[in-house]
């Protein structure tokens, strides 16, 4: 708390009035001593003051302003007697103005006094008060008294209506905050007010600080969902929708407008189930297969529906849930353009402006051409009379749409374009009762003039009515909901190329390990315009289950050193990702983002299958990685990509230039042993090129290196003690055309006679 020196009247005079509130003592005992006390007062002001502060108390308006006013007759300079005032013209009278005054006058006579300076502040505040005065009286206020909140709440709100000063506006919230950590209100309305700028790093930084307020975990999530942390998103609206009442809860995993017959019945049943975990399980496989990445095991779309209906019941809720908006927002999001009554958007951008006109031709004819709409197309109730603001022959007697020369209707409208939905969606929704909850715009009534108008113009009465039934919003919506139930859009996003190698090898436990590499071309991942400064990528991986039964993921990041010297030189930033699973068959989803960026490049791999390396009764082989260097681990310049005894660097782009030597890397399992306790196998190989007739053999002799055995050849036989074995092989790519080729490789179990086989594809460019 802070430490101020009052004045010695001020002191007496709390001191006084609370000493008798203590002891319980009738304040209008105390009143009645001080008003005889008065005549032989050796300072009647001060008794004034004091008189004043107890009808204060009392919230006896009258009879303290003229206490405190007594005082000021007395001694114009009696600070204690102008916040007095100030008090009552501000708690009593509701005249913050008059306060203001005095409050100025207290402060500039006592610049002790923090509690006249925190209520000059206040009252600046509650008068919406940002100006110039203000600001210097805040300013003031700091230097002498840095504890005090108020101050920095009115500068963080000068500066954020000033706009262009919105880091300083975020610094005073800041600091605010940290003063008076309980005012959850002004916290989110600053945090809503970020919110709707889409200043979200600082949405994130404010939401973060609102610990104990439910309503902050909605925004904190968009923010995360921004910067692409689906699961911290997804695990912040789940700890909102815990807060929110029990009728309320179901709402947000209902998927009956964006799921199939079968998919909402389904989840029926399983809502209906004692059971949660079924439930969950229900949802998590839902949302799975909802996810265009599956790298986030389906958290990026279940957050995004979440931020949708939270959206639709935030801003649409007047009615329970919501009204039709919330039904096509949780459908489809964002639309690509909004123009309201209240709010008329005059920036129809070309492709939206293109989808308007063919609309406007379908039910107006010629005269929908000429026509600039700043709303719907789609003629809604008009408060216009007669051929007033018609365009041509466009619109019906009480039913216009809405263009630049024609707006004046009788109902609240919003119009919404989706550019990517169906051949183009325009929803159109009226207000038809004024009460706030907004229907699908209705279907026009038309008059005896409308349908001799339509056959003048030569439209037949049923062509007009099939044209206002056919692109009517109600029946729009039905028919999509039917083909297309939901819409999430990637449009936005910017490719990220990047390469990827899958490789599986035996893992612990009977399991398989499967091994992800990730090659990310820096000359990709840096933009033309990037100082020379270290980019962060986050890589993700997901192998998902099955049936999408279950899926295990990784995510984490890598900053990668960005300078002049290592540009357009094609080089790649290597690094690896491990997963254990079950043998089987599984889906692969890889995904690379660089952050703070929309650059992002994502894959999927259909059928991958995890062998089931354990099974002692077969010989077996891992897949063959495709290195560009493979040496001896105690050799290895750090430890990333050390297998056994031998570090690998990876090629996942498989591609190499001539003169180069490329590697290949291999294990073999369940060699048999002779009643020797010795293993016999070879290991021989092919290679060929793929030709617009087939595919061609290539002579390519290669060298098997592995500590002291090295040999060089198309096939080596191999003697061993040990069931297992890694190895790898060494190929000079001289005297190869450019193009595609294959390895075949071949392993032989002369004991058990046995034969396992592996391909591997690798590229030889034109240039080095």
């Amino acid at each position: 708390m802070f430490k101020v020196l009052h004045s010695t009247i001020y002191l007496l005079l709390i001191s006084f009035a609370s000493t008798g509130f203590a002891q319980n003592r009738d304040l209008h005992d105390v009143i009645n001593r001080l008003k005889a006390d008065l005549a032989t007062a050796s300072d009647s002001s001060a008794n004034y003051a004091r008189l004043g502060l107890l009808y204060l108390r009392l919230e006896e308006a009258d009879s303290a302003e003229a206490a405190f006013q007594n005082a000021l007759a007395l001694r114009p300079n009696l600070a204690i007697a102008h916040t007095g005032l100030g008090r009552v013209y501000q708690n009593l009278r509701n005249k913050p103005n008059r306060a203001l005054s005095h409050y100025e006058k207290a402060v500039a006579i006592d610049t002790t006094d923090a509690d006249a300076h925190d209520r000059l502040i206040k009252t600046l505040l509650a008068l919406e008060d940002m100006g110039s005065r203000a600001r210097k009286a805040a300013s003031q206020t700091i230097a002498r008294f840095p504890d005090l909140p108020s101050p920095y709440l009115l500068l963080a709100r000068a500066h954020r209506e000033e706009g262009s000063a919105h880091q300083v506006a975020l610094y005073y919230y800041k600091k605010y905050l940290e003063r008076n950590p309980e005012d959850h209100e002004t916290a989110y309305q600053f945090a809503y007010a970020l919110y709707e700028a889409k200043e979200y790093r600082d949405l994130e930084d404010i939401t973060s600080r609102m610990r104990g307020d439910p309503r902050a975990l909605p925004l904190l999530a968009q923010a995360l969902i921004q910067r692409r942390d689906h699961e911290g998103a997804l695990a912040a609206f789940q700890r909102y929708i815990e807060t929110l009442p029990e009728e309320e809860q179901p709402l947000f995993d209902d998927i009956s407008y964006i799921g199939s017959r079968a998919e909402a019945r389904a989840y029926r049943l399983a809502s209906a189930s004692d059971d949660k975990t079924q439930r969950e399980r229900f949802l998590t496989r839902f949302w799975l297969q909802k996810d265009p990445f599956k790298t986030s095991g389906g958290a990026l779309r279940r957050a995004e529906h979440y931020r949708r209906v939270w959206h639709a019941r935030t801003h649409f809720g007047r009615k329970w849930p919501w009204d039709r908006r919330g039904e096509i927002y949780i459908r489809y999001g964002e639309p690509d353009y909004i123009s309201t009554s209240r709010k008329l958007n005059a920036i129809v951008p070309l492709d939206v402006q293109r989808l308007q006109e063919q609309r406007a031709y379908a039910i107006y004819g010629d005269a929908g051409i000429e026509a600039n709409f700043v709303g719907p197309v789609y003629p809604i109730r008009t408060m216009e009379e007669g051929g007033l603001g018609r365009v041509g022959n466009m619109g019906f007697t009480d039913y216009r749409p809405v263009t630049t020369t024609s707006g004046w209707t009788s109902v609240p409208w919003e119009v919404w374009i989706y550019k990517n939905l169906g051949q183009g969606a325009e929803f159109t929704f009226t207000d038809e009762f004024l009460g706030g909850n907004f229907d699908f715009a209705p279907v026009p009534s038309l008059t005896e003039e409308d349908l001799a108008n339509a056959e003048a113009s030569g439209r037949s009465y049923m062509s007009v009515i099939q044209r206002l039934n056919e692109f009517n919003s109600a029946t729009l919506a039905q028919s999509l909901a039917a083909i297309e139930p939901e819409l999430y859009s990637i449009e936005a996003l910017d490719p990220l190329d990047f390469y990827f190698d899958a490789l599986t090898f035996r893992g612990p436990e009977n399991k398989t390990e499967l091994q992800v590499i990730f090659g990310l071309p820096l000359d990709n991942v840096a933009l033309p315009t990037d100082p020379d400064t270290t980019v962060v990528v986050e890589r993700r991986t997901a192998l998902i289950y099955p049936r999408a039964l279950d899926f295990q993921n990784t995510k984490s990041a890598l900053a990668i050193d960005i300078t002049d010297d290592i540009r357009d030189r094609g080089l790649q930033a290597l690094s690896s990702v491990r997963h254990i699973a079950e043998p089987g068959v599984y889906e692969l989803a890889v995904e690379a983002w660089r952050q703070n960026t929309n650059r992002i490049g994502a894959y999927r791999q259909g059928e991958l299958r995890l062998p089931a390396y354990h099974d002692k009764s077969h010989l077996m082989m891992s897949d063959i990685q495709v290195a560009s260097r493979i040496i001896e681990a105690d050799r290895a310049p750090d430890t990333s990509f050390v297998r056994g005894d031998l570090y690998i660097q990876p090629q996942p782009s498989a591609a190499f230039v001539p003169g180069m030597s490329m590697y290949v890397y291999f294990e073999i399992y369940n060699l048999k042993r002779d009643e020797f306790g010795q293993t016999r196998y070879t290991i021989s190989y092919e290679v060929q090129k793929r030709q617009e007739t087939g595919f061609a053999l290539v002579s390519l002799l290669a060298k098997l290196g592995k500590k002291n055995t090295e040999a060089v050849g198309l096939s080596f036989d191999q003697v061993g003690t040990n069931p297992d074995e890694n190895t790898y092989l060494e190929m000079p790519l001289t005297n190869l055309a450019p193009g595609r080729y294959t390895l075949k490789l071949t392993i032989t179990d002369k004991n058990a006679d046995q034969i396992t086989k592996k391909d591997a594809v690798f590229f030889l460019t034109g240039t080095r």
